[in-house]
């Protein structure tokens, strides 16, 4: 189970508060796919996925709000990286059309690796950079 702590805080609290909604999806998943009770999972599947649309709706537009107030340099990559974001969660969904008990256990599996590792990558690195911009910036001041 993966918890926010101090690996993946960033140190803006709003930001930091929002990945700890991603953290509960990928927790969801990871119950999900070990839940051997549950024969079909397409339902609770789908509900992660609109979980994950909503998350990242919200999250995205206030990273780019800061982004743009603080006049980031790296604003347009970041936009991209949502952007691919926002393409994996399209790809999942389409996954979902030909989705059967067979195939289940290997959407959520891919789901979770794409989930773990955009913590890895994008929390870790890109969005710590964005709080690392606006320290800089505070510290001129």
């Amino acid at each position: 189970m993966y918890k926010m702590n101090e690996e993946y805080s960033i140190g803006i609290p709003e930001i930091d508060e929002q990945h700890e909604k991603l953290f509960g999806l990928i927790n969801d998943a990871q119950t999900l796919l070990k839940d051997e009770n549950i024969l079909y999972k397409y339902d609770r599947l789908a509900a992660i996925l609109k979980g994950m649309k909503n998350y990242a709706d919200r999250h995205f537009r206030t990273e780019v709000s800061l982004m743009e107030a603080l006049a980031y340099p790296e604003l347009e990559s970041h936009i991209e990286a949502h952007d691919g974001f926002y393409e994996k969660v399209n790809s999942f969904h389409l996954d979902m059309e030909t989705i059967s008990l067979g195939t289940q256990d290997k959407i959520i599996s891919d789901l979770l690796a794409y989930l773990e590792s955009w913590l890895q990558v994008h929390i870790k690195d890109c969005d710590r950079r964005i709080a690392l911009h606006s320290k800089e910036l505070a510290s001129r001041y």
